[in-house]
């Protein structure tokens, strides 16, 4: 280890779809990189991505048997995490909590005034889809956010908390990590399909909005099919797929370990969510050489999409005009500059980090 390195505790929910756990792996690889000491503890058995050469893991899962456990979860939780710091002995220099229920966690915890609370989807409007009422987002974002430190991955976030009555001790905003060398190393894969359109990520209908997507490729009327790579929910999506026509038009191809030749050999890629936290699959496919149409939601897409290529961002509630720019995008690609993305580079999100110390 170098002169002046530092240790860092990574908490997470899981390490499995979505692009959360890219983003925390790449940060953690950055800063091993750099010559720092890096721990990653998963709240659950969940862990689909090796880790990165150097990189300890600790699986810290728990199991709730019965209803007074599910009403103390957090909790019981939280005694599990901190009788694991108890017995591993060692204090770390940075320790990041990553998602929303290990910020709940966390906040019942020892690490609870130490520990930056890294929001990556907002949620306020998590909890707005859920049709949490108004009073309780106030009073459940305080309970957690206010008066800790908040590392959010896009201003919009912060925004967003902030208009709840959220008032952290500290708050920062770092975007995540874009490694476009190792994307461009990884894209150049064949692949089993050929002449498409790409959605890339968690298979759901609140917040991703496979449905919006649906509809508005049907009114597109483009001749490409239209490719689903992630998991989650397979049934009620293909049950809709049947009730659009759509059965020789759309393909789910599940879940992939490296997603970026589906990315690359696509002629679009469309993100329809309501709200993210970044949408780093908007870069990625950027970097890819791929153009993006995306819904303008909260709070990361405007974030990436700029210049020309704002054109490509439509209001979440339009599926008219969803269904216009993916006709049009894919008629006359827009131009793909490398500066969109090259501000998300490792070496500038790791030095970030380095000055939370």
């Amino acid at each position: 280890m170098k002169d002046d390195a530092r240790s860092f505790l990574f908490a997470s929910d899981h390490l499995g779809g979505g692009g959360a756990p890219i983003s925390i792996l790449s940060l953690a690889e950055a800063l091993v990189k750099r010559g720092h000491d890096v721990t990653m503890v998963v709240l659950s058995d969940k862990v689909q991505h090796d880790m990165p050469r150097g990189v300890t893991l600790k699986k810290i899962p728990f199991t709730y048997k019965n209803i007074w456990q599910k009403l103390k979860r957090f909790r019981l939780h939280a005694q599990k995490l901190d009788d694991w710091l108890v017995e591993n002995n060692r204090s770390y220099d940075v320790i990041i909590a990553n998602l929303y229920y290990t910020h709940r966690v966390v906040a019942h915890s020892s690490l609870s005034n130490k520990a930056w609370l890294c929001v990556r989807t907002d949620p306020t409007q998590m909890l707005l889809s859920k049709k949490v009422s108004k009073f309780k987002i106030r009073h459940e974002i305080n309970n957690i956010y206010g008066g800790r430190r908040v590392l959010a991955i896009s201003h919009g976030i912060l925004d967003s908390m902030s208009a709840y009555g959220a008032v952290p001790l500290q708050s920062e905003v770092i975007h995540n990590i874009i490694d476009a060398d190792d994307i461009e190393r990884r894209m150049h894969q064949d692949v089993e399909v050929s002449d498409y359109i790409v959605s890339v990520g968690r298979l759901g209908l609140r917040q991703k909005r496979y449905d919006r997507l649906l509809r508005a490729y049907k009114a597109s009327g483009i001749a490409q099919k239209l490719v689903f790579v992630g998991e989650g929910e397979l049934e009620n999506a293909q049950a809709l797929v049947r009730e659009l026509g759509l059965e020789e038009r759309v393909i789910f191809l599940g879940q992939k370990s490296n997603p970026y030749p589906y990315i690359h050999h696509a002629d679009l890629l469309v993100l329809a969510s309501d709200y993210e936290g970044f949408g780093r699959v908007i870069a990625e496919s950027l970097i890819c050489g791929t153009p993006v149409v995306s819904t303008d939601c909260p709070s990361g897409p405007r974030d990436i999409l700029t210049g020309k290529l704002a054109n490509y961002l439509v209001a979440c509630d339009d599926e008219a005009a969803l269904a216009e720019k993916i006709a049009s995008a894919v008629a006359a690609p827009p131009r793909i500059d490398p500066s969109h993305y090259q501000r998300f580079s490792p070496h500038a999100i790791a030095e970030r980090y380095e000055a939370l110390l």
